[in-house]
């Protein structure tokens, strides 16, 4: 967990410049918004999104409006779903705006109540499924990706497809250099979630998890660590880790592949929510439409986060021709999931696979 407080990102209040003028497009009472969230003086973040990669959208939404006191605090996705209900029950400190990739929770936050609505002006701007209720709020649009080691497999041999690597892992079950790492469903929230929407999309994802097993799969709590093991040559392959983080790897290191499967790619955000009880709304309010604005999102882009916005320009190798993207809709069919009975089945048949796979 990581409060960001550099001078660059955590401004002191001051007398605030010449007002910026309302955007293009934004009702000329969006003034007295800006007006109100410039007097609350402070905003308090928690988020799952690296604190390096918000650090330029953060310091830019604070040229706009200097008085606004942003204080930024990264923790895991799971972390932010705990702490805000047991801060709500206790009386504790309540952010003024969660930012996680743990789609599905940040929907039960919003069905349990623990959101506040606001119809943004840039709401005409998203796709469909990237808005629910004027409660949440799709950010950016992902895809999940495979990373693979090229000294392991060699580019024209890397799988494409779901269905491909899972016939590959079958014909290599129990060789050297076909072992798959990926994040646990059992204890990330994350990796729960890309599960669960693979069994929505292919019938075969049960098949998959067999032959993971039959592979001894590696199980870690972070996308990070996964890559990590792909680098180091413990896994071979690294299975549903976010784009915009593997592009970054991938970049960095040339002995890292990547792969958006031909199938179908599934398209997650980074969902936003506004606490009920945030102590400053308004100021949560301008900092999600500043998100949601193209000036917002062009900076998300340049950190290799592709933009929910039409008109704001692609990454091509994350938005390449022919993808066949597959989105994480931002709305209740994300709560079927999260129910208890529903979950306990779908961890049991998680086990349930691995352990008959490795017999």
């Amino acid at each position: 967990m990581t409060a960001v407080s550099t001078p660059l990102l955590l401004l002191a209040a001051c007398a605030r410049g010449p007002a910026e003028p309302v955007p293009d497009g934004y009702p000329a009472a969006y003034a007295d918004l800006e007006r109100a969230a410039d007097a609350e003086r402070g905003l308090l973040i928690w988020s799952a999104i690296d604190k390096v990669k918000a650090g330029r959208l953060i310091a830019d939404f604070q040229a706009i409006h200097p008085n606004v006191r942003v204080t930024y605090i990264e923790m895991p996705a799971r972390e932010i779903n705990d702490r805000i209900m047991a801060a709500t029950a206790t009386g504790g400190e309540i952010p003024d705006f969660l930012w996680s990739s743990a789609m599905d929770l940040q929907i039960k936050l919003v069905n349990d109540g623990y959101a506040q609505s606001y119809r943004s002006p840039e709401r005409d701007n998203l796709p469909d499924w990237a808005n629910w209720k004027d409660q949440a709020w799709g950010i950016t649009a992902e895809p999940i990706v495979m990373v693979y080691n090229r000294a392991a497999i060699a580019d024209a041999a890397m799988p494409r497809t779901h269905t491909d690597l899972t016939k590959f892992l079958e014909r290599s079950a129990g060789k050297p250099g076909a072992r798959v790492a990926t994040s646990d469903p059992v204890s990330s929230a994350v990796g729960y979630l890309y599960l669960s929407q693979d069994q929505q999309a292919t019938h075969d994802i049960w098949r998959l998890v067999r032959a993971m097993g039959a592979n001894d799969v590696k199980l870690f709590t972070s996308a990070e660590n996964v890559v990590r093991a792909v680098e180091a040559g413990d896994a071979a392959i690294g299975y549903n880790i976010v784009g915009s983080f593997a592009l970054g790897e991938v970049e960095r290191n040339q002995q890292l592949g990547m792969i958006l499967p031909s199938d179908y790619t599934l398209l997650m955000s980074r969902i936003a929510v506004i606490p009920a009880a945030a102590r400053h709304p308004n100021a949560a309010k301008v900092f999600l439409d500043f998100l949601l604005s193209r000036r917002g999102q062009t900076h998300l882009v340049d950190q290799d986060m592709p933009s929910v916005r039409a008109d704001v320009r692609s990454l091509t190798r994350l938005q390449p021709e022919g993808l066949r993207p597959r989105a994480i809709r931002v709305g209740p069919g994300l709560l079927v999931d999260q129910d208890q009975l529903t979950r306990r089945y779908f961890l049991e048949r998680w086990r349930t696979s691995l352990a008959k796979a490795q017999q």
